[in-house]
């Protein structure tokens, strides 16, 4: 997997291959010791180098319709919920400038 020159650094490292065993770089790997990891002695054909982010099943997900929907849901209800907040917070201050000005006019509410 080729990676922009620009990558951040945490990508950069997160999709190197390493040794599954001891974690040497494969670019450190040499061509005539590609079936034995020079270090550790890890079967490279067995357990060939990987990224972490391969170990973790990271890519070549297909897109999971349900997480889909739940994300969308969730952006929908946070939404809703600041324009709430904000709706809200503004009619109490309303109130709140409508009381003051009654009271310093010298009326009761």
């Amino acid at each position: 997997m080729d990676l922009h020159p620009d990558a951040p650094t945490l990508e950069r490292r997160h999709l190197r291959r390493r040794c599954v065993q001891c974690g040497l770089a494969a670019d450190s790997i040499e061509v005539q010791t590609r079936d034995q990891c020079p270090r550790c002695g890890c079967d490279l054909a067995a357990r060939p180098p990987r990224s972490y982010a391969e170990m973790e099943g990271l890519f070549d997900l297909p897109p999971n319709a349900v997480a889909v929907d739940a994300q969308v849901r969730a952006r929908a209800d946070a939404a809703s919920a600041r324009w709430l907040l904000v709706v809200v917070a503004v009619g109490l201050a309303a109130i709140a400038t409508l009381a003051a000005t009654m009271l310093m006019a010298g009326t009761r509410i």
